[in-house]
């Protein structure tokens, strides 16, 4: 098998490149990579060194696309994975990719199978283009079981489903110590609330947080302001790298998340957990530590043994209180269902 991974759409998904490759290389597969400049920035240079190399940067990118197919139509190429398809609609609509054999990654459920709330030339160009590939796909992609679920007994999709989570097991935990409540992901009030979170700094000083991403708007360039101010909490002012990134998840003691579960975009309303994924499982499993997050959201079925569930301020605090003193215990048992053997098995014969 020679797999062709495509993505020059969206650095922010560059961990799921690096799983195909990982997994692509387990499985003892070909793996050519078909990546814009910025994802390409964000890849582990091992892996990518492992991969034959096409690199998109940032022009003709109508042709670039072009060049899997012409690939693929040589032999060289057996399957195509896109892993997001979030930007250069025009590109992919006029492009000869969609005559591959390929898998496409669904992100937000609604976005992709639900019908555009918006009648400009913009918004249904992205409308047509999603329904095309969404038509002429071998196979979808999805990141969890609470996606799949939503595709067939909600939207009736009849295609193959097949799970490749955002984040995979970590085969090799980091031995440091595990010493921060972090809050990981951009600082955004539209998506993610902030309250409680800010009261549990103030009133456990003895604890350290860390606000991991950067500001996604200028009023919430406030909010990382406010956080700052407080000598336990570590924030960012700008993109943070991903080695920085990792450095805090690895030594993290428990994920925090605090979702406003109905998200709703100029397109489409999607619902955290259920038409749509937050990174904060996939940090949870993907280090082998609990999610303490707000009862609104729904977390993956799969994950619920390593969920705590919060009730406002004072239930989280009591919650987080215990996770630090390990008086409440969590199975990780199914955290296997993340390994790379686990889903490189599962996926042989997409």
């Amino acid at each position: 098998m020679n797999l062709a991974i495509v993505d020059i759409s969206s650095k922010n998904h560059s961990s799921l490149v690096e799983n195909w490759i990982r997994l692509a290389i387990f499985n003892n597969w070909k793996v050519s990579l078909f990546v814009s400049e910025d994802v390409l920035g964000n890849l582990d240079r091992e892996l990518v060194s492992k991969s034959s190399l096409f690199t998109y940067k940032g022009q003709g990118a109508r042709l670039f696309l072009d060049s899997v197919y012409d690939a693929s139509k040589s032999g060289n190429i057996d399957r195509v994975v896109i892993t997001s398809l979030q930007s250069q609609y025009i590109s992919f609509l006029f492009s000869k990719l969609r005559k591959c054999k390929y898998l496409i990654t669904i992100h937000n459920v609604n976005a992709w199978c639900g019908i555009c709330r918006k009648d400009t030339i913009k918004y249904l160009i992205k409308y047509a283009v999603r329904k095309l590939y969404l038509r002429s796909a071998d196979a979808l992609l999805v990141s969890s079981s609470n996606l799949a679920k939503q595709l067939v007994d909600i939207l009736n999709v009849d295609k193959k489903i097949y799970i490749m989570p955002f984040r995979l097991l970590c085969d090799a935990p980091d031995k440091a110590s595990k010493e921060y409540v972090v809050y990981p992901g951009m600082v955004s009030s539209d998506r993610k609330n902030y309250d409680t979170f800010y009261k549990l700094c103030i009133n456990n000083p003895d604890v350290i947080f860390v606000l991991l991403g950067k500001a996604s708007s200028h009023k919430d360039e406030a909010l990382v302001s406010k956080f700052s101010e407080l000598d336990n909490v570590t924030t960012f002012r700008s993109y943070v790298p991903m080695s920085t990134f990792e450095y805090y998840l690895n030594r993290s003691l428990v994920i925090f998340g605090d979702l406003n579960v109905n998200y709703e975009s100029f397109e489409y309303k999607e619902i955290y957990g259920r038409t749509k994924d937050t990174g904060l499982s996939y940090f949870s499993v993907e280090n082998s530590v609990p999610l303490l997050v707000n009862r609104e959201f729904v977390n993956i079925s799969n994950l619920e043994d390593m969920t705590c569930y919060f009730d406002g301020f004072s239930d989280a605090e009591s919650k987080l209180r215990a996770i630090i003193s390990s008086s409440i215990q969590f199975s990780f048992a199914s955290a296997i269902e993340y390994s790379l053997p686990y889903l490189a098995t599962k996926l042989r014969k997409i």
